[in-house]
């Protein structure tokens, strides 16, 4: 039978240990200087490496190859074989989940402690796993001992859950508390071990994996190991499929927002599109949660907070933190989290759209992130205005539309977006009517800031006063293609960002 990857590659040494710099640092330099304290606590989360750095620690102050100024052990001397395989009779890893009796603790740990280590010279090293589980009178018997020691004996203990330790305990060990792991360097050993592998993962699959490992490393390289079983040396999207739930980041994205320009329609028609598509809703719903929590997070602590996720997701996060209010985010959440708590219902979605329809229901109208007043032009300007034709309106508008897009990037991203899918329909009486397609585009554009900001740009790039009406375009298709030209193929990917279609 294969050996899973985890215990495969387990590190060996403490430079292939992922993360925790600052733990291996401080055993290395006591294990290097001969300071070895006589109890330690390693807290954290599971599959954090408090096991395989506490066989690591054990394996290096019992090497028999190991120069007094070094700290790595050389792993192929006897004992560090016998370590490695669990046949060292000084080192002793006990599972407190099986063993939380006072009667196993004396047997197990306080009558073993009296001998003397095996090796003359070496540490007899206990280390007991999910110390948490160990019951009341199992911790008291153990006090004793792990205050006062016999010489050359070690204890290590691990846990996941510090709050029921007892402090008595906690106060008598060296404490050691274990990050999670960030998703780069979870990556990054991904990598190398597809390629000892010999097998190719696309790189998205491969984040998709860290991201859902949440920080911990030994769940990373079993989801990992579950796609490889899959595969005959090429993962691809299907096979990671059927390990992995779906993806949905981009559709998600949409869907906040539409909820952050409080569209109702467009939210409700986003979710019934994707359970038509065969989602699942529930997985769905979880990214959800947690991408408005990633937007949260990110808005109430500011660039010091670490976003997990591929550079595009974090780019729209950061707009989302800039532009959606932080009271919206709660309270948004906070309907969602209390909606799905629904269990029984005949429309899966129905609580999902419950959801939105709650949150957006007393919403007022929203206002563009940045409200920049519209600067009038002087009596000075007003002299150096240039009185262009219809003609030659539109035709300078069509020869700088894209400068104009670019130009309100800087005021509103979403009224960037919207006009590359406008376009100039008429000029009359100063009056320039822009078309669109859909009234969520309409109805966007003709908010107040919005309209009054877009008459300035346009009456800049002009050089003379203009009006701007917004209206629907009954011959979208046609005039679009025929101002921006035939070959638009931004048009598809904006009218996709906006839940649109072209027909």
């Amino acid at each position: 039978m294969p050996e899973v990857l985890y215990r495969k590659y387990r590190p060996k040494t403490f430079k292939e240990v992922v993360g925790q710099k600052p733990i291996k640092l401080t055993l290395q330099n006591e294990i290097a200087s001969g300071n070895a304290a006589h109890a330690y606590l390693f807290v954290g989360p599971r599959g954090t490496g408090k096991t395989t750095l506490a066989r690591l620690f054990a394996r290096s102050l019992n090497c028999l190859n190991r120069k007094d100024v070094e700290s790595e052990p050389c792993n192929t001397c006897d004992v560090c074989e016998q370590i490695i395989s669990g046949r060292f009779m000084d080192v002793m890893e006990i599972d407190a989940a099986s063993n939380t009796g006072v009667d196993n603790v004396r047997e197990n740990i306080i009558a073993s402690s009296q001998v003397p280590p095996f090796k003359k010279g070496g540490y007899k090293i206990f280390v007991i796993d999910e110390v948490h589980m160990l019951s009341k009178s199992a911790f008291n018997a153990l006090l004793k001992t792990l205050e006062e020691p016999p010489k050359h004996i070690i204890f290590i203990l691990a846990t996941t859950e510090i709050h029921k330790v007892p402090e008595t305990i906690i106060s008598r060990c060296q404490r050691f508390d274990f990050k999670k792991i960030p998703q780069v360097d979870i990556v990054k050993r991904m990598t190398e071990i597809i390629e000892w592998e010999n097998v190719t993962v696309p790189d998205h699959i491969l984040s998709e994996i860290a991201r859902r490992s949440e920080g911990c490393l030994r769940d990373a390289e079993s989801l990992l190991g579950q796609v490889i079983s899959l595969s005959q040396g090429k993962v691809t999207d299907e096979l990671a499929s059927l390990v992995l739930p779906t993806s949905n980041w981009q559709d998600i994205d949409v869907l906040v927002e539409a909820l952050r320009v409080h569209n109702l329609s467009t939210a409700l028609n986003q979710i019934n599109k994707l359970v038509g598509e065969g989602i699942d809703l529930q997985s769905f719903n979880l990214d959800l949660i947690d991408y408005l929590r990633q937007i949260l997070l990110y808005q109430s602590i500011g660039p010091s907070y670490t976003l997990d996720f591929p550079e595009d997701l974090i780019d729209s996060i950061k707009k989302h933190a800039q532009e959606f209010p932080l009271a919206d985010l709660s309270h948004f959440l906070n309907i969602i989290l209390d909606k799905l708590t629904i269990k029984e219902t005949l429309i899966e979605q129905l609580p999902l759209e419950l959801a939105c329809v709650e949150f957006l229901l007393d919403q007022k109208p929203l206002e563009p992130a940045e409200d920049k007043p519209v600067e009038v032009p002087t009596s000075a300007e007003k002299k150096t205005e240039k009185n262009l034709g219809t003609n030659d309106i539109i035709k300078s508008l069509q020869a700088n539309w894209s400068k104009i897009i670019d130009q309100t990037k800087a005021f509103n991203h979403s009224l960037s977006a919207l006009l590359q899918i406008a376009h100039p329909v008429s000029v009359s009486n100063d009056i320039i009517t822009i078309g669109v397609e859909f009234d969520f585009s309409l109805q966007q554009m003709e908010k107040p800031n919005v309209k009054n900001y877009l008459t300035k740009v346009l009456s800049d790039a002009l050089g003379q006063t203009i009006k701007v009406n917004i209206n629907i375009d009954q011959n979208y298709s046609e005039n679009h293609q025929t101002f921006k030209g035939k070959n638009d193929k931004e048009v598809g990917d904006i009218l996709d960002t906006f839940g649109g279609e072209v027909v």
